[in-house]
């Protein structure tokens, strides 16, 4: 059986795996170094920082573990110098799928909005040691939704069900980061870049939103977008992308978030692209047959 696990693990499964790197001067991640770790059953992905110690980088992050087939939300410490992973806690475990757990500050504390598209609408939780405390963010299931702060307004950016890979993004306005928010319009991009990577950073005096680039295949690559607010809209220029280019989890990324001057990512190796689409695709429909539902997550 561990033979097999094995298996599975270096040639079927996507494996996603995070990475601490330097940003270049052109936004590329640099000196990537892939977290180490011991786990054959799960890989992580939409890392988050949430803070630092003397020695350690503190990140949440999705924690897909292979037989729940299920997203979970994790706390990672993980060491500075080599980047190996030294405590995993759960910090959030629903019947539903979880990931992207964005945070943000308000009046000196932190929350956090993952994505959990499957239970209908989206919550935010107070963060402590566990995620608790859940109020209804909007009833809608938002993917992947930023919430940008400019002057005295909160925009939440998002996409949308069977579309979150397309070309449109949602935006709406509120008061407050957990006010009530409005829609207020539509951005269309000549392609599919519209779903968020990240949050809203600062890089050579520019806001950038980092983006996904869904065209051909889910998170093939990131587009880097300058963010600016005139008469209460929002536009959106594209600046630059990254695809790929390194040498280790190479086939793919969709999670771009700065801390200083390091960023994490995520990425996915695959041993076996072609048996790997097969696999799921039984997978999906065996499970179909048997429960009436895909059991395959993709994101």
């Amino acid at each position: 059986m561990e033979l097999i696990r094995k298996f599975f693990f270096k040639y079927i499964h996507d494996n996603w795996n995070i990475a601490i790197a330097d940003i270049g001067d052109d936004l590329s991640p640099l000196n990537i170094k892939w977290m180490k770790h011991e786990y054959k059953d799960r890989c992580f992905a939409d890392p988050f920082f949430v803070g630092k110690t003397k020695d350690a980088y503190i990140i949440l992050v999705e924690e897909l573990v292979r037989d729940a087939r299920k997203g979970r939300l994790a706390r990672l410490t993980v060491d500075i110098e080599d980047c190996r992973l030294l405590k995993n806690e759960t910090i959030l475990d629903l019947p539903t799928h979880l990931s992207f757990p964005n945070p943000i500050v308000v009046d000196e504390k932190t929350y956090i909005y993952p994505e959990n598209g499957a239970s209908g609408n989206t919550k935010y939780y107070e963060y402590d040691t566990l995620l608790r405390n859940p109020q209804l963010l909007s009833n809608l299931p938002l993917t992947d939704a930023v919430i940008y702060r400019h002057e005295d307004k909160y925009y939440l950016l998002y996409t949308l069900g069977k579309e979150c890979n397309g070309n449109v993004l949602h935006v709406a306005v509120a008061d407050s980061a957990f006010g009530e928010y409005k829609p207020i319009q539509e951005i269309t991009f000549a392609d599919n870049v519209a779903r968020r990577a990240g949050n809203v950073f600062q890089w050579k005096g520019r806001s950038i939103s980092p983006a996904q680039v869904n065209n051909n295949h889910y998170g093939e690559g990131a587009s880097f977008q300058e963010i600016a607010i005139e008469n209460g809209l929002v536009s959106l220029r594209e600046i630059k992308r990254i695809f790929p280019s390194w040498h280790e989890y190479d086939k793919a990324f969709h999670t771009y978030n700065v801390l200083d001057n390091k960023v994490v990512i995520d990425g996915v190796r695959i041993g076996w692209p072609k048996i790997s689409r097969i696999y799921r695709k039984l997978l999906n429909y065996y499970a179909i047959w048997k429960i009436g539902e895909p059991v395959y997550i993709v994101d």
